[in-house]
């Protein structure tokens, strides 16, 4: 094989290793395109969704001035929701938030920002309030918990603690640490 054989051949290698390296960088840049931004897919204004249990009784309503959904993790965001949680009681409880989070697949709702609890009593006063910066709510089965700092405010007293629990169909509260009570006298 003569010297322009080896020639061509050398040049023939090269523009195939060429053309493979530029496919394969060429896939990369497609695929880091493709994945896209954190960008919402499409958002509701003034939400309200309502859920009921096999009875047809009305269990919870989730209300929220605009809702956000975002395709890439499949997670919803909520600008101020609000939610009812509702059991035998009288009055449903109420959850308020800043901001809210559901991720994909679940039936969690995460509450962030002033986040308010509370239930109103027969005169449509509110019984006790609790507030805290961040709720774990799971609708569902009527329950919500925390793992930072708390403040219940009562008739005629204010509890302090570190995390709880919060069980709306039984209407009960566990606190969980670090916690005092003061009482006030009227």
């Amino acid at each position: 094989m003569g010297r322009a054989s080896w020639i061509a051949l050398v040049t023939v290698l090269l523009s195939a290793a060429s053309f493979w390296l530029w496919r394969t960088l060429g896939e990369d840049e497609t695929t880091t395109q493709a994945a896209g931004p954190h960008e919402p897919d499409y958002y509701l204004v003034d939400m309200v969704r309502h859920s009921m249990n096999e009875q047809g009784e009305l269990e919870n309503v989730l209300i929220a001035d605009r809702v956000y959904h975002y395709p890439d993790d499949d997670s919803t965001e909520l600008a101020r929701p609000r939610m009812e949680i509702y059991n035998d009681s009288a009055s449903p409880w109420q959850v308020v938030a800043e901001r809210g989070t559901i991720k994909s697949g679940t039936e969690l709702v995460l509450l962030h920002g002033k986040v308010e609890i509370w239930r109103l009593d027969d005169a449509g006063e509110r019984e006790f309030e609790i507030l805290t910066s961040e709720l774990r709510v799971f609708p569902k089965v009527q329950y919500a918990e925390t793992d930072k700092a708390a403040t219940i405010k009562g008739p005629g007293s204010v509890t302090r603690t570190r995390g709880f629990r919060a069980n709306f169909s039984h209407n009960r509260l566990e606190l969980l640490e670090r916690v005092r009570s003061r009482i006030e006298s009227k």
